[in-house]
């Protein structure tokens, strides 16, 4: 039950920043990293608000330790995900899908037609 609640309330907290994308975006900072754009929202030493977009064949750096977060698909999209042990997995993203992720090392890749955006808020 508690669960839920958290991660209801990070939902909204989401949504709230999907509300106001066109203030926050005048704000953000803009950010090329290796393979994708990131639009940084909120960086302090509780959060990180981002939004990363992915050209189609765009790859991410390999991510080493990625902290939990809940990430917002903004569009829909085909990532796989390369792990440092050999695994792939391919995830498929409905705009609008919220996910919880556990922290993580791996890197990301584009494998469908399009831009896919999502939003992300990492905890620290």
């Amino acid at each position: 039950m508690k669960t839920m609640v958290v991660l209801i309330g990070t939902t909204i907290l989401i949504l709230g920043f999907v509300g106001k994308a066109a203030t926050a975006q005048e704000k953000a900072k803009d950010e090329k990293a290796a393979g994708r754009t990131v639009t940084v929202f909120v960086d302090n030493d509780r959060v990180k608000v981002y939004e990363g977009r992915f050209s189609p064949g765009d790859k991410s750096p390999q991510m080493s330790n990625r902290p939990a977060r809940i990430e917002f698909a903004m569009t829909d999209g085909q990532m796989r995900n390369y792990y440092s042990d050999g695994k792939v997995e391919d995830v498929t993203w409905k705009a609008g899908d919220v996910k919880w992720a556990e922290p993580a090392t791996y890197q990301q890749e584009n494998v469908g037609k399009a831009e896919f955006r999502i939003r992300v808020v990492q905890l620290k």
